[in-house]
């Protein structure tokens, strides 16, 4: 079952915040966890954790489009606690290597 948030804007950016729509007390994020992400233009993107630290995360969203057709492409993002029970804040783009 993936966690639900809701996003500040139709893509992520470093400080872009991310509210859990699940009580937020029940949230216990874990690698391999699914989170479903929506945007403010009401697109859905369904992403994953890679990583979970107790300060930060790791997650991984694919390519999707917005609502007005821009394609936004693969990321891998570091999340952090955004100072408030569910609310988590990007803290940047993680570039990942890729095998040769």
């Amino acid at each position: 079952m993936p966690w639900h948030f809701s996003a500040n804007n139709t893509h992520l950016y470093p400080g872009a915040l991310l509210r859990s729509l699940d009580a937020p007390d029940e949230v216990r994020l874990s690698a391999g966890d699914e989170l479903l992400v929506e945007f403010s233009d009401s697109v859905l993107a369904s992403g994953q954790l890679l990583e979970v630290q107790p300060n930060m995360a790791v997650l991984q969203l694919p390519t999707y489009r917005t609502r007005h057709g821009t394609t936004v492409a693969a990321r891998t993002w570091r999340i952090v606690p955004g100072g408030e029970p569910g609310l988590v804040r990007v803290q940047g783009s993680l570039h990942r290597r890729r095998a040769a």
